[in-house]
């Protein structure tokens, strides 16, 4: 079940989707919401077929066709078909040649857990009633992984992700889209992002907005907003 149809379940029985009065919190997904860590997470699957050099070398960030450029692609809606085949074309004939086709057949590998004590904050907030949603640069069908592996996901509405619109944070449009999408008031609602240039966007875009560090500091800056006050 994708994002969308899950939403749309539950818009159907709760008889409404958003609340455009009160405080709408937006989470970001990886190192938010997620510990998504794809270079621990296949640690000993790369480096028992590649070897630990070429691991390290396909998860070098200056690697100009490694796999954080391939992921940034992605995360842009770049078919994960292509993406391998042009990994392949620029490292034909190394021993790497088929390492993103392996990382990318164990990707769900990269999932290690939710980001400890963020579970429990979407679940208080949503008894308080706060409306909840997401904004990721990420595919969708990470995306659809991880909301069916971590049930409390569920509580958020919807979800804009950047594979699926070919839009990326920090591009002003994706949260202009995310604001009409959930018909919500970016001046009374809250994003929350682990990259700053991704809060000072978000910012610009009209939304209160601030970097996380960790869910205790995310509870308090919320408090800060009247997330608890109802």
């Amino acid at each position: 079940m994708t994002v969308r149809a899950s939403v749309a379940d539950m818009s159907d029985m709760s008889g409404n989707n958003h609340d455009r009065d009160g405080l709408n919190v937006v989470f970001d997904f990886c190192d938010v919401l997620l510990n998504w860590d794809p270079r621990g997470g296949t640690y000993d699957l790369l480096t028992a077929e590649f070897g630990i050099d070429a691991w390290r070398d396909f998860y070098d960030e200056d690697a100009p066709y490694g796999m954080w450029h391939y992921d940034g692609l992605l995360d842009g809606g770049l078919d994960p078909a292509e993406a391998a085949a042009d990994y392949r074309t620029h490292h034909q004939g190394d021993p790497c040649e088929r390492m993103f086709d392996v990382y990318y057949a164990h990707r769900e590998q990269a999932f290690r857990g939710m980001i400890t004590g963020m579970d429990t904050l979407l679940v208080d907030l949503d008894r308080r009633g706060v409306p909840m949603w997401g904004l990721t640069n990420f595919t969708q069908d990470a995306v659809d992984f991880a909301m069916g592996k971590y049930p409390s996901l569920h509580l958020l509405r919807d979800v804009v992700v950047s594979s699926t619109e070919r839009l990326k944070k920090p591009d002003r449009r994706i949260y202009e889209l995310a604001a009409e999408r959930f018909d919500i008031d970016p001046g009374r609602s809250v994003f929350i992002d682990d990259k700053t240039w991704n809060v000072h966007a978000a910012q610009e875009a009209g939304f209160r907005s601030f970097v996380f560090t960790n869910a205790l500091d995310a509870r308090a800056q919320l408090a800060g907003f009247g997330a608890f006050s109802r």
